[in-house]
């Protein structure tokens, strides 16, 4: 266990502390999936020491629950309702797994291309999904790999956080992406207007995070 580190039954007991008053999840939600999600904060904290899944400033068991898990599960709400079939989500840069991994957690309804070009990251996420038996697919390549995109199913949602050029994955992944698709980009209000220009997509929102004044999810969708 990680120095510092509380074992798995706190840290879902702070879970679900955290994450019930900040709203993110409504609470039968939350309460079902908070074993797995503790799950996955705890490995994540142990493999940090060896791997910079996120910056050791944000390590501490709170940045964990509010700043990385709680700002991932904040997609939640936006994405598209369970339907027929099973919905394929891309995330572009995985690193330690967010917004992926949490969103992938609480939606088993989801399959998720998990794109990662750092091999030790990739390797961290395909132990993750392994432990956590998700329905999900590491690819460490750098996004977009011509060889596995030949493989992927057309993309339903994009996922990407904290990149720069984010619009400009969106546009690159459009000959993936289902008619309805969209992309969900966890980044700043400035630099959603810049992703906007770039993207191609038609219609677009912005949904800051409580308690910041410039970051929050950028939802972008392609149907008219």
């Amino acid at each position: 266990m990680t120095a510092g580190m509380p074992g798995r039954v706190e840290i879902k007991r702070a879970l679900v502390e955290a994450l019930g008053r900040a709203a993110v999840l409504e609470e039968g939600l939350l309460r079902q999936h908070a074993d797995r999600l503790a799950e996955y904060v705890l490995y994540l904290a142990e493999v940090n020491d060896q791997i910079n899944l996120v910056s050791r400033r944000t390590a501490s068991l709170g940045d964990l629950l509010t700043r990385h898990l709680g700002d991932s599960l904040r997609g939640v709400r936006l994405l598209p309702r369970p339907g027929p079939r099973r919905l394929v989500l891309v995330d572009v840069g995985s690193g330690g797994g967010f917004p992926a991994l949490p969103l992938l957690l609480v939606r088993p309804d989801i399959d998720g291309w998990l794109f990662e070009s750092m091999t030790k990251k990739a390797r961290f996420l395909t132990e993750v999904v392994e432990r956590l038996a998700l329905t999900s697919t590491i690819v460490n390549a750098r996004f977009p790999s011509p060889i596995p995109m030949n493989e992927i199913p057309p993309i339903d949602i994009l996922t990407t956080r904290a990149v720069a050029d984010a619009g400009q994955l969106v546009r690159a992944a459009q000959p993936w992406l289902t008619k309805d698709a969209s992309a969900l980009l966890w980044t700043t209000r400035r630099l959603f207007e810049v992703a906007v220009q770039e993207s191609g997509m038609h219609r677009w929102a912005f949904h800051e995070t409580p308690g910041t004044e410039q970051a929050g999810i950028a939802a972008l969708e392609r149907s008219t």
